[in-house]
């Protein structure tokens, strides 16, 4: 009985162990074959990281091999000096505030090497002709001339920052001296900027260097992006035109603009109240301001509807600088008064000049001759 009992135990057990083992078995083949779909995976995975990191390396270099002002700048095929600086089919944005606050490109380096500096809003932008400063400045006095405005941000606090971070030391700046209507005076120390009704602080100076960088490289390949495929798209152009900038001469082709080279555009209709006057706070932010500069200083005024003469004598009598007024008022421009066209810019240059070379500061300048030569 012992030995029955013992063979049929043995017997019961048997299917459940022989059951076991194929259970056993089917999951070393299961888990083999899972073993083969990772490795499969894995290998696609590699393969296509592997693809996009080739087309990733061959955009950087094809991007760092076209050699524009800083990398993924979107260059002139004839000039690679000039870089788009404003743009945009949908929202626009500016490149010059991130690379000349964190110093990347070359425009910083030719800043240092100028002897004369103009800071100021789009004013200046769009009134200072560098063809003509080239001629009469340039080529009859061998001093190097360098347009340091920037487009939205009407004080010049954000140019003294960008001055005093760089160790920017030219021999004379000009100031425009303008009040912006009241709204925007230059010798404010709030660091904003304005596209329109689109007010904010200006972001360049909460980014890193690297966080600067990331902001310029996304906007040069958004306006590329938007450059191929805007006939597809049949996209209407943004809000305003796009404009590019010279890194040699920080001067901006404002030539996309509306009307901006049309021969018979109304001129310039100063519709302010000329007992309009400066405030002490004002005054106090404009000593500090040309104290902090390192060099003499000449304010000037870029005519506009809602500017005030009165006010950019009064602080310049009131600290004890120069002034260089042109004669008059009436320049062309494209936009009802708001800012100059090309023949204004042209004009007003010409008269801006001239009335810099009746000055103290400029003629000490010149007669000490070119710094740059050895």
């Amino acid at each position: 009985m012992p030995y029955l009992a013992s063979r049929n135990k043995r017997d019961v057990r048997a299917p459940g162990a022989a059951m076991d083992r194929l259970t056993e078995q089917a999951g070393r083949e299961g888990h083999e074959a899972g073993d083969d779909l990772d490795r499969v995976g894995r290998r696609y995975l590699f393969c296509l990281l592997g693809l996009m990191a080739a087309m990733l390396g061959g955009l950087c270099l094809s991007l760092a091999a076209q050699g524009g002002d800083h990398f993924s700048a979107i260059s002139r095929v004839d000039d690679h000096a000039w870089y788009r600086n404003f743009g945009g089919d949908r929202v626009t944005e500016i490149q010059d505030q991130d690379l000349f606050y964190h110093g990347i490109g070359r425009s910083i380096e030719h800043a240092r090497q100028a002897d004369i500096i103009i800071l100021g809003s789009s004013l200046v932008s769009f009134a200072v002709d560098q063809a003509v400063m080239r001629e009469q400045l340039e080529q009859r006095y061998g001093l190097k001339f360098y347009n340091m405005a920037f487009v939205g941000v009407a004080s010049g606090e954000f140019a003294r920052q960008i001055a005093l971070k760089h160790h920017v030391h030219p021999r004379l700046w000009v100031l425009n001296a303008d009040d912006g209507g009241g709204g925007g005076n230059f010798f404010h120390r709030n660091l904003t900027r304005a596209f329109g009704a689109d007010v904010r602080p200006i972001p360049s100076t909460k980014l890193s260097r690297y966080g600067a960088t990331y902001e310029i490289i996304r906007r040069n390949l958004r306006w590329r992006v938007e450059d191929a495929t805007r006939h597809a798209r049949d996209a209407l152009a943004g809000p305003l035109p796009r404009f590019d900038r010279d890194d040699r001469t920080g001067a901006a082709d404002m030539s996309a603009f509306p009307r901006f080279l049309a021969d018979r555009n109304p001129t310039v209709k100063m519709t302010r109240d000329p007992d309009c006057h400066t405030t002490p706070d004002i005054v106090a932010n404009a000593r500090e301001f040309v104290q902090s500069l390192g060099a003499p200083v000449i304010l000037t005024f870029v005519p506009n509807f809602h500017g005030c003469v009165t006010q950019v004598r009064e602080i310049a009598a009131a600290i004890g600088v120069e002034t260089a007024l042109p004669p008059r008022t009436d320049y062309s421009s494209w936009d009802g008064g708001g800012h100059l066209d090309a023949r204004g810019a042209a004009d007003f240059t010409r008269d801006l000049v001239a009335a810099l070379k009746t000055t103290r500061a400029f003629q000490d300048l010149s007669a000490n001759g070119d710094r740059r030569q050895p």
